[in-house]
């Protein structure tokens, strides 16, 4: 018995273009009153968070150069992977240049904390657009990829800026060079990269909601595996220091997300082989 096309698109609606676009401001403008609301209340903070997470990376004490530093001592390479960060005395060279760097600063932990709620909104403006079956498969990754983006971004704060800030705070172009950061390049390296690291780790979620709408399989991801990681390799060889341990620090975590990506496709094309038996 065929399926009515109202039991097949249970959510889609009867709407004209002008009225897909009157939806789609409905939902970015709450998630502007969202991103407003998680700029304003780290902004309430903001002085707390600098020093607490923003300086935290430039001190000897922090968590990631301690787990660096011990795993130096037990391979031996104590010399290679203790790192004490030399004393800092920050900088701005612009009337504005504080604001900035606290408004840049609450951004990120705006959207950061409010990243789920971004998620969902994004996800009910498509939702129309999918069969019952689409939404009923995409639903269940929602949970999983806030819970990949959190995970990533402290990834990138306490595995990959320890290591970026050893190579780039010992640095030297030359014995007459003398290094004067300012606020400005601190909030936004640290920002930014700990963001970076949260959308990198949606690769899994990524590759697991386009096999379930039948957009990429398993053989291809398989097909083409050497040259993702070639191509993964050259990307962490440019976002990292020159030197093989920091580029396998990043490179390993990204080809252990695409092979997951790949088992979950995987999987899903053996549900989809199940469903039909």
């Amino acid at each position: 018995m065929a399926l009515d096309q109202e039991e097949i698109y249970p959510y889609e609606k009867n709407m004209s273009i002008f009225d897909h676009i009157d939806d789609l401001r409905k939902y970015l403008f709450r998630m502007a009153v969202a991103l407003f609301v998680g700029i304003a209340i780290s902004f309430f903070f903001v002085q707390e968070l600098f020093d607490i997470l923003i300086m935290a990376p430039l001190r000897a004490d922090f968590w990631g150069h301690e787990l660096y530093c011990n795993l130096g001592k037990w391979i031996g390479k104590e010399e290679l992977l203790c790192f004490t960060p030399p004393e800092l005395s920050l900088q701005s060279t612009k009337i504005q240049g504080q604001f900035i760097s606290a408004f840049k600063i609450s951004f990120v932990m705006g959207l950061v904390g409010t990243f789920p709620f971004m998620l969902i909104q994004l996800w009910q403006f498509i939702k129309p657009a999918l069969s019952a079956l689409e939404v009923k498969k995409v639903n269940r990754s929602l949970f999983f990829a806030s819970l990949f983006f959190f995970a990533g971004v402290l990834f990138a704060y306490f595995i990959l800026l320890p290591v970026a800030a050893k190579f780039l705070l010992g640095y030297q172009l030359g014995p007459d060079v003398k290094n004067i950061f300012t606020i400005n390049s601190v909030t936004g390296f640290i920002c930014y990269m700990s963001l970076a690291g949260g959308l990198v780790f949606e690769l899994p979620i990524i590759i697991l909601i386009l096999a379930k709408i039948g957009l990429i399989s398993s053989e291809f991801l398989m097909k083409y595996w050497k040259y993702a990681v070639l191509v993964i390799f050259l990307l962490a060889g440019l976002a990292t220091p020159p030197d093989i341990f920091s580029q396998l620090v990043l490179g390993l975590p990204l080809i252990i997300l695409y092979f997951l990506g790949v088992y979950l496709a995987k999987r899903v094309e053996q549900d989809k082989l199940k469903n039909e038996a």
